[in-house]
């Protein structure tokens, strides 16, 4: 049987050769405004679109997550346990022709296993990249972006204050700002100017985000 690698929406044959799979987190607390497993679904929503714009294979979401262990705001697992569950992805893969796999992670601590990613390249003979996009947690282009992709409760927004939900900007996680100055610093963004819900930024955002991920497709082809 002939299948018809021409038909549809596809910007070449050749992307028919490449997947995308996105990456975050289920069991995360985001504030109320936000749901636990923001990240995840942040993830599979601009990796899903850049697959439609492109033709690109959509694989699907990576279940567990890992995170660096001075931040406590969640159940992640090991490192080592993402990779592997990323194996179980890429194997299949392989058998649906794919060559080359885009990883589009919401989730800051999953940078952990970038580490691992040439020796899957080597061990699955496939080409890797990964994609971060990285936001000051449950802060303002989180919740605008939640609210753009219809995941945010915006009656909400009033209680989502780090006096009341410490993992907001992670104002509240002292051992996360003791060790790391990059979360000590969106930490101070939020004291200092706190969150709100903006749509427009919300679009913006995710509108550049589908953009670069649709450019690096192009690139992998």
């Amino acid at each position: 049987m002939r299948l018809r690698v021409e038909a549809g929406n596809i910007l070449d044959e050749r992307v028919h050769e490449i997947g995308v799979i996105a990456l975050g987190s289920f069991l995360e607390n985001h504030g109320p405004v936000l749901p636990l497993d923001t990240d995840a679904k942040i993830a599979s929503y601009i990796g899903l679109m850049a697959s439609l714009r492109t033709g690109a294979k959509f694989l699907g979401v990576v279940l567990p997550s890992t995170e660096y262990p001075y931040v406590k705001h969640g159940i992640h697992n090991k490192a080592e346990e993402v990779v592997e569950y990323l194996r179980f992805i890429l194997s299949w893969s392989k058998r649906l022709g794919i060559k080359k796999v885009l990883i589009v992670n919401c989730h800051g601590g999953n940078t952990l296993i970038s580490k691992y990613l040439g020796d899957l390249e080597r061990e699955l003979k496939l080409k890797i990249v990964m994609k971060n996009f990285n936001f000051i947690h449950a802060g303002s282009e989180e919740v605008s972006l939640g609210s753009v992709i219809g995941i945010a409760r915006e009656d909400k927004i009033k209680e989502h204050h780090p006096s009341k939900y410490p993992e907001i900007g992670m104002v509240g996680l002292k051992e996360a700002r003791e060790s790391n100055r990059l979360i000590d610093r969106d930490a101070e963004i939020v004291e200092r100017e706190g969150v709100k819900i903006d749509r427009k930024l919300g679009e913006e955002i995710l509108e550049k985000a589908i953009e670069e991920c649709v450019e690096c497709i192009k690139e992998l082809l």
